[in-house]
């Protein structure tokens, strides 16, 4: 990337959350990731939101608040949610908060949008005095790494990637890199969680093929990779990973936390 976004793509040329646990999980690491060396894909979501005039996060705490009272009464324990502040970004990103949400698997999704779509829109009018989101969109998590220690920080820091297949290449391609990659950070002590993010709803014209998301605890962390894949040997390895497999923006990095525990994965 080298802006983040690209001393991980350029260092990956790289990148990267998923929290997801942005998938940040909340379970062992080894239990999360099957035969092919990656974790279950689940569904998460993301609504771009800015916040009403003279509304701030106090105000959106008190909805929240009750949110969880909702879904607490609604058995929903097998969703997690993060709400996300920019930290590194451009004036392009024109929102003040993301909502991260994350599902067990799709039908703890299409159950959940159900409840909500049904019993949840008096809340939903409560969380519209406060935001305004002009964008919701969904998308499959593939895990390629998982957090350290298994269990996911109720605060830490994302990255954001949008990447794009050069001409001549397919997704199997970028899998089969990504992997390596993800044996060659365990290897060099990255406590960084990884994903992809397939686009499936809500995105339109989408200018990318997928989102690249890592996952850090603290910015220590963050710190700890960009040395490694600067001056560590990270960018030879990168490059003779993946080639030209695949082209990424620069990463936009965001506080997290935690505002809704779930069992996520396995």
């Amino acid at each position: 990337l080298l802006t983040l976004g690209k001393i991980m793509n350029s260092i990956k040329i790289i990148t990267c959350s998923a929290v997801a646990g942005l998938l940040l999980a909340s379970v062992p690491s080894l239990a999360q990731v099957s035969a092919d060396g990656m974790g279950k894909i689940v569904p998460v979501e993301l609504y771009a939101c800015k916040f009403q005039e003279g509304k701030s996060n106090a105000d959106l705490d008190k909805v929240i608040e009750r949110w969880n009272e909702f879904s607490d009464d609604s058995d929903m324990d097998n969703y997690a949610a993060w709400l996300l502040t920019p930290f590194f970004y451009t004036s392009e990103q024109d929102f003040d908060i993301l909502w991260l949400g994350a599902f067990r698997d799709g039908n703890a999704m299409g159950a959940g949008l159900q409840n909500w779509i049904s019993n949840g829109q008096e809340l939903a009018g409560a969380f519209a005095t406060v935001v305004e989101c002009a964008a919701h969109g969904a998308y499959s998590s593939a895990m390629y790494k998982a957090p350290s220690g298994g269990n996911a920080p109720e605060s830490g820091f994302i990255t954001l990637m949008d990447c794009k297949l050069n001409e001549g290449h397919r997704y199997a391609d970028v899998k089969a890199a990504e992997l390596k990659w993800a044996d060659y950070l365990a290897k060099s002590g990255s406590k960084a969680a990884y994903y992809h993010w397939m686009p499936m709803f809500g995105g339109g014209d989408a200018d990318f093929d997928y989102k690249v998301v890592f996952a850090y605890p603290d910015f220590e962390e963050v710190g700890s990779d960009v040395e490694k894949f600067a001056n560590g040997g990270g960018r030879d390895a990168s490059r003779e990973i993946f080639g030209n497999i695949d082209e990424c923006d620069d990463a936009r990095v965001y506080v997290t936390r935690n505002i809704r525990s779930g069992k996520i994965r396995d």
